[in-house]
């Protein structure tokens, strides 16, 4: 593996580290509702990074209406309740 070095200024690292911190903390957050066995509704990003899928996958899966989602008219953002995921992957 070849390193890779990059010079920063000290406000280019300070931006980097604060846009690293925020997407952890964002991360955490989402980690302890899912631990703490929130039952609530995700988008499809939160619910393919809970299933460990793609959200393509998921996009295939609703068009397949193989998965239990809702949606609020055709087309419109799909959403997924966590107990939901819950029991179609344990059946599957």
């Amino acid at each position: 593996m070849t390193g890779l070095s990059l010079a920063l200024s000290d406000d280019a690292l300070d931006h980097v580290a604060d846009v690293v911190a925020e997407r952890v903390a964002e991360r955490v957050a989402e980690r302890l509702r899912v631990d703490q066995g929130e039952d609530r509704w995700m988008d499809t990003a939160e619910a393919a990074r809970y299933m460990g899928r793609s959200p393509a996958a998921l996009h295939k899966l609703t068009a397949a209406r193989a998965i239990p989602f809702a949606q609020e008219g055709p087309g419109a953002k799909c959403y997924f309740k966590r107990s939901d995921l819950d029991r179609w992957m344990a059946a599957s």
